[in-house]
C-alpha cells in the first residue's frame, strides 16, 4: 500500500491535520464511487486522539461532502462509524440478489434505508455483524464464502477474503486502492482536505 508511505512521507503541520489526511484517503474509495460505504474505527490513542478530533472537527469537516455517517459503536476511548453514500448504498441494498441476502438477517423489504442503517447498528451493539460486508461493497460471494454459506473455496485475499473466481475482486481492491493513491497525489500537489472530502478534485 504505497499511499501509506506516501502519507506519511507529507508534511503536516500537527495531528489534527495528520488525521485530516488519512481520513481523506480512507473515505476517498467511497467518495469518488468505488465502494458504498467504509466503516473506521476512530480511537484515541498517546499518538493520535481520533475520536477527540472527529467529535470536535469531524462533522464540519463533511458538512459539504457527499458522504453521510451513523455511529454504530461508542465506547469510551473509541468510536465506530459507518461512513455512506446515499445513492450508492441505497442502489446497492436494494438490488434484488443483496435484497433477498440481507432478509436472511431480518432487514425487511419495506425499510427504508435509514431504517436499515439503525437496525444494523442495533445488530452491531452486539457483534460485528457478517452483513457489514455487503455495505462496505465486498462481492456477496466473498461474503458467503467467509461465512461458509458457498462451496466457494478461498483462493487469495487482500482487504477481504476472496472466495472462488478472483478476477471481480481483485479489480475492486485495485480501484479502491487507486482511488487512495490518487487522493494523496492530489493532496501532495496541494489541493485541500476539504476539497478533496467534497468530491471537487474531479
Amino acid at each position: 500500500m504505497c499511499w501509506k508511505k506516501n502519507l506519511q512521507k507529507q508534511e503536516t503541520k500537527n495531528e489534527g491535520d495528520f488525521f485530516f489526511r488519512w481520513l481523506a484517503v480512507e473515505l476517498a474509495p467511497t467518495i469518488y464511487g468505488e465502494k458504498p460505504g467504509t466503516i473506521l474505527n476512530l480511537m484515541n490513542t498517546s499518538k493520535l486522539p481520533m475520536k477527540t478530533l472527529w467529535l470536535e472537527y469531524g462533522p464540519s469537516l463533511l458538512e459539504k461532502s457527499n458522504i453521510k455517517w451513523i455511529v454504530v459503536k461508542d465506547e469510551l476511548k473509541s468510536m465506530k462509524i459507518f461512513f455512506y453514500r446515499v445513492d450508492l448504498l441505497s442502489e446497492h441494498v436494494n438490488d434484488p440478489i443483496i435484497s433477498e441476502f440481507l432478509a436472511g438477517f431480518g432487514y425487511q423489504s419495506a425499510m427504508n434505508l435509514e431504517e436499515k442503517l439503525l437496525y444494523f447498528k442495533e445488530r452491531f451493539h452486539y457483534t460485528c455483524p457478517h452483513e457489514m460486508g455487503v455495505f462496505l461493497g465486498i462481492p456477496l460471494k466473498d461474503v458467503l464464502g467467509f461465512m461458509g454459506m458457498s462451496e466457494e473455496c478461498r483462493t487469495c485475499e487482500g482487504m477481504w477474503q476472496i472466495y472462488g473466481d478472483p478476477v471481480s475482486s481483485l479489480g475492486i481492491m485495485k480501484r479502491m486502492e487507486a482511488t487512495k493513491n490518487q487522493v494523496v497525489n492530489w493532496m501532495t500537489e496541494g489541493y485541500a482536505v476539504t476539497d478533496v472530502l467534497c468530491g471537487a478534485c474531479l
